[in-house]
């Protein structure tokens, strides 16, 4: 009998060790992953949410999943994780890099710059991000940003470019992209820190 109550004790430690797990160990004001947070963005004169659905295991890492939205239904997703070195994407759509990207190094820092090297679904992904801080107007708000750029980026052969600009305590307020000939521009309308 003590050792069923021993191991139910332990099961139900385990139990709460696993929800307490669920939550993102490491944190950053530069990309809140508070669950239920949204942004939502326009874009080519289109409205998309993005939101922190939850968390989620990938491998052994607690990962935020960040859902987006067109017209209410998720699109697509991919799992984010902060860890003491930066932001890093483990996942898209279900795919994982041979290695997670980082896009945002942390401390952020002017000057700071490293390189992407990985694969997904063996295409390769190679390219160097370099930051820097700005003022920028996104909509009618003025924010300090940090900028990471990567204006010279190769998916799956195909010339790229990204740039990101974060603001404190709310995320990443301006994203633009190039890939294969195609621009895009999101800019941030609203932002809702979740509960």
């Amino acid at each position: 009998m003590k050792r069923f109550v021993e191991s139910w004790a332990c099961l139900v430690m385990f139990g709460l060790l696993a929800s307490v797990g669920a939550q993102s160990p490491i944190t950053t004001p530069y990309y809140p992953l508070t669950p239920n947070t949204k942004w939502t963005y326009k874009v080519m004169g289109n409205e998309i949410v993005m939101r922190v659905a939850g968390y989620e295991k990938v491998g052994d890492v607690n990962c935020a999943k960040i859902e987006t939205l067109v017209n209410d239904k998720v699109q697509a997703f991919e799992h984010v994780a902060v860890m003491e070195d930066g932001v890093y994407r483990y996942s898209i759509n279900g795919q994982r890099p041979d290695t997670p990207v980082r896009f945002l190094k942390l401390p952020p820092k002017e000057g700071d710059t490293w390189k992407v090297e990985t694969k997904i679904q063996n295409q390769p992904i190679k390219g160097e991000f370099t930051t820097r801080m700005e003022k920028v107007k996104v909509g009618n708000k003025e924010y300090e940003a940090i900028v990471i750029d990567g204006p010279n980026f190769k998916i799956a052969d195909m010339n790229s470019a990204i740039k990101y600009w974060f603001a404190k305590d709310v995320g990443i307020i301006k994203l633009s992209f190039t890939l294969g000939g195609n621009d895009a521009t999101l800019e941030l309308e609203k932002y809702e820190l979740g509960k």
